[in-house]
């Protein structure tokens, strides 16, 4: 589906439901099963604060255009920036060059930094 679209069903009932994102929790069980990764599209130097590697890859925003080969089509690729309006642009760039698996995670690098107390990824890895 291409971006007319996807933005064509882009209605009320479209953005209440969310389907565009995905929660932590829901993505953190993707992950353990190896079916997401993170597309970080923060900036060299907002990373480097925090880095995600663990969880996929660092592309920023502005190179995803250049760099579109690493991303994967086979798993999900959950989208993620310090307040999703990076995240929304890629989202909707992504989805225009034929990405379907696409959703933008519903938190920031903050959260899931937080998100990752010990003990906690151990548990989530034993379930899967």
């Amino acid at each position: 589906m291409g971006l007319k679209e996807k933005i064509r069903e882009m209605d009320f009932n479209w953005l209440a439901q969310g389907n565009h994102k995905i929660s932590l929790e829901a993505f953190m069980e993707k992950w353990a099963n190896n079916e997401a990764i993170i597309l970080d599209v923060r900036t060299e130097e907002e990373a480097k604060l925090s880095p995600l590697s663990a969880f996929g890859i660092h592309i920023p925003l502005n190179q995803i255009p250049d760099r579109l080969s690493e991303i994967p089509k086979d798993k999900l690729v959950c989208i993620i920036c310090n307040a999703n309006i990076r995240a929304s642009i890629a989202y909707a760039f992504l989805i225009d060059e034929g990405f379907d698996n696409v959703k933008v995670l519903a938190s920031n690098p903050s959260e899931l930094v937080g998100f990752l107390k010990p003990g906690k990824i151990k548990k989530l890895l034993k379930r899967s």
